[in-house]
């Protein structure tokens, strides 16, 4: 399961990408500021919030979200990082009924978040599920 303030966290992101739809990647990613300010996490400014308190709440969910595969690391920045929701992050959020058992398959993983995998691994994975899903969905053509 998600802990309140991971599920927080993972709404923003995947709402306020959604909402950029038809922009540049670079521009559709949020930094770590927009995400806690999304979620109602922070109210302080861009620059106060780099030495805020919640920032820390705010990475930790953000790194638990990354090493379950619900969210990616679009760029490293110097002062924020950048994010996007992966496909099966935004099913976690956007899901229909007939994806409850997609979303309860990506949040098991929370249980084991303290594993660390590696991105690189992690993003074949999701390119090898989604081309699955696109396979059984074309009807194996």
């Amino acid at each position: 399961m998600l802990s309140e303030l991971q599920m927080e966290v993972l709404t923003a992101l995947a709402e306020g990408y959604r909402a950029r739809e038809g922009m540049k990647d670079r521009i559709r990613a949020l930094n770590e500021w927009e995400i806690a300010r999304r979620a109602g996490l922070t109210d302080v400014s861009y620059a106060e919030y780099f030495e805020h308190p919640s920032r820390d709440q705010v990475a930790q969910a953000l790194s638990a979200l990354q090493r379950v595969g619900l969210l990616s690391v679009w760029e490293r920045g110097v002062r924020y990082d950048t994010f996007i929701p992966t496909a099966k992050g935004e099913a976690v959020i956007f899901s229909d009924s007939e994806e409850s058992s997609t979303s309860a398959a990506a949040t098991d993983g929370v249980a084991n978040a303290g594993i660390t995998s590696d991105p690189v691994v992690e993003r074949l994975d999701e390119i090898i599920r989604l081309l699955r899903s696109l396979d059984a969905k074309l009807g194996g053509r």
